[in-house]
């Protein structure tokens, strides 16, 4: 069997499950920082929301070409070594973030517990540039987006016995929060398992079907938050996110303004399912 969850992680019940329960309310939401930024809440209404660090991070995602590569020609661009990423998970949301890639044109591997042959149809379906591998040959990517059920993690991270140099983004949830997490953010948890790798919580936030249309609408781009201990690799998938067409904001380190988009107990975080937009200035 796959990861073939319905959303990612057992765990985004509104938008697979809509009479569990009431989505967090909308309104004014604080985030670490202090500028005021206008969003788009949904495709009506608008809500005030303010975002720390809402300015553009350094874009890390190419190799900066050498003064002697970029001398004397147009082709910088070219020799750049552009990142590869991977989406491990291939049910709802992980292939919600195929499409964001296919979108784009930007080349990704897609792989789960099935074989590659088994996800080939739905991969080509989506796009010429999503390209179904084994697990082992998937993670050899630079960036891997985590898109299985949370209990999976640690069977993904036991497949290499070091991610040094990686970076991961964490789309799972875990809700209910099992007590083994202790009190920590789930990210926190699964960064434990990935031994030497970045960790960055991210693409969490929205439900598979709102996640896998255009993020780009009149006036703005859909919202996605991120959060992690490292700012280099933060500033590494802010740089994806903008690829992809987001715009991403930035809450901190995974205790602080990632809190946000974290559940706790059986409550989620205020962030969690809120379908935000930002304008263009």
């Amino acid at each position: 069997m796959g990861w073939s969850c319905p959303s990612t992680a057992a765990s985004r019940p509104s938008e697979f499950a809509p009479d569990r329960g009431k989505r967090p309310s909308g309104g004014n939401q604080r985030v670490p920082g202090g500028t005021t930024s206008v969003l788009t809440a949904g495709p009506a209404a608008r809500k005030s929301f303010t975002a720390g660090r809402l300015r553009a991070g350094r874009h890390t995602a190419e190799r900066r070409p050498s003064a002697v590569e970029g001398r004397g020609n147009n082709t910088n661009k070219d020799r750049r070594r552009m990142m590869s990423y991977a989406i491990v998970g291939f049910g709802r949301i992980g292939q919600a973030l195929a499409h964001a890639f296919a979108r784009k044109n930007i080349d990704v591997t897609v792989a789960s517990r099935r074989p590659p042959e088994a996800l080939e149809p739905q991969a080509r379906a989506i796009g010429p540039t999503v390209v179904a591998k084994s697990l082992r040959e998937a993670l050899e990517a630079d960036t891997i987006l985590l898109a299985v059920p949370f209990g999976e993690h640690r069977e993904v991270a036991k497949v290499l016995p070091s991610w040094e140099g990686k970076t991961i983004i964490d789309a799972t949830n875990a809700f209910p929060v099992p007590e083994e997490l202790g009190g920590l953010p789930s990210s926190a948890f699964v960064a434990k398992a990935f031994t030497g790798a970045q960790l960055v919580k991210g693409f969490n936030h929205l439900g598979a079907a709102t996640l896998a249309t255009d993020p780009v609408v009149a006036g703005g781009h859909r919202v996605v938050f991120l959060s992690g201990e490292d700012e280099d690799a933060t500033a590494r998938v802010e740089a994806l996110a903008k690829q992809l067409g987001f715009a991403p904001v930035k809450l901190g380190k995974l205790d602080e303004g990632g809190a946000l988009v974290h559940a706790r107990g059986r409550v989620w975080g205020p962030l969690i399912f809120q379908d935000l937009f930002k304008k263009e200035p």
